[in-house]
């Protein structure tokens, strides 16, 4: 990978090319663990009502702490746990520059779905900043990296908790300053009107339902809703939920800094979801920048090929940038 090009306003987007010093040496590659915590983690309870859910502690890098990434797992909005796959590839490159680690867990669909998701993680990101004293890092210096659905909630969470205050024109939430989303679904309308049977499947579990108290089965359930969106123009509830939780309908300059990484070669979320957002974006005076990976998968973390470890190294500098 090659070349990148930056723009002024600190706005920028790179173009299917890499140019970084690469955090990763060309090892041989080893058999990994899938979820992985390093001696020392520990896990603390962010949120107890309605249910309880865990953050994992990360073991601290060895030297000054330069500020905080909390991660958000994947798995179409209903993998459970805290656990991060594959965190064995970023535990060095992130000790190496410094950053304290978190991995969250949210309620997941379908018996959780929407914005309660959202909640859960902007909950998770309040929680670090409350106790930064007791983790020993720099409150005003987090960070948020998601992958796919987790790429979608952290863009979404960021973008709830950077809303601008019209009266006092700042940030409600100065402290998030960075946001990574990996191949992650940005525009729920687009992906409703367009998208596969697999992703449309996954959305049907994960969009609202529009009479909560008259769930039945939901087998039923969710053959209404695919149904509904066969044709989502007829379907005012429908509109109304994909435009609330579909992070491209809300966009506001005053948002982190985002980084939209995707693969070319995504059939299940295509590339053009992060093209789309990072366009209207920069449209509206944000600061965003996007990296195209050539050749690469939905989900790609996990082939472990050398883009995806430099990919990674891309997305470290990125946040390191706006943590000065």
């Amino acid at each position: 990978m090659a070349s990148t090009e930056r723009m002024t306003n600190k706005k920028s987007i790179i173009l299917l090319t890499l140019a970084i010093a690469s955090c990763f040496s060309a090892k041989p590659r080893k058999q990994m663990q899938l979820f992985y915590r390093p001696p020392g983690t520990t896990v603390e309870i962010y949120r107890e009502e309605p249910v309880s859910l865990g953050i994992n502690v990360y073991p601290p890098p060895p030297g000054p702490i330069r500020g905080a990434v909390i991660f958000v797992h994947g798995g179409g909005w209903m993998m459970p746990g805290t656990d991060l796959p594959l965190f064995e590839d970023w535990e060095q490159p992130l000790k190496d520059a410094g950053l304290q680690a978190f991995s969250i867990e949210h309620r997941t669909a379908p018996e959780h779905r929407g914005r309660e998701l959202v909640e859960d993680c902007a909950q998770a990101v309040r929680y670090v900043h409350q106790n930064a004293a007791r983790f020993k890092i720099p409150e005003e210096k987090i960070a948020l990296i998601g992958f796919s659905s987790g790429g979608h909630l952290s863009v979404m969470t960021a973008l709830t908790l950077t809303k601008q205050d019209p009266a006092l024109g700042v940030r409600q939430a100065s402290y998030l300053k960075a946001v990574v989303s990996f191949y992650a679904p940005l525009d729920l309308e687009e992906l409703a009107k367009t998208g596969g049977p697999e992703i449309r499947t996954i959305l049907a579990n994960y969009l609202p339902i529009r009479n909560p108290g008259e769930e039945g089965d939901e087998s039923k359930q969710r053959a209404m809703r695919m149904r509904s969106m066969a044709d989502f123009s007829q379907d005012s509830f429908l509109k109304r939920t994909l435009y609330d939780i579909s992070p491209i309908e809300n966009i506001h300059p005053a948002m982190a800094p985002t980084f939209l990484i995707h693969g070319d070669s995504d059939s299940l979320i295509p590339m053009m979801q992060s093209v789309q957002f990072y366009r209207r974006a920069y449209a509206a005076g944000a600061s965003v920048a996007f990296l195209g990976v050539p050749g690469a998968e939905h989900n790609f973390q996990q082939s472990r090929k050398p883009y995806a470890r430099q990919a990674e190294a891309a997305a470290i500098q990125f946040i390191l940038q706006h943590l000065q």
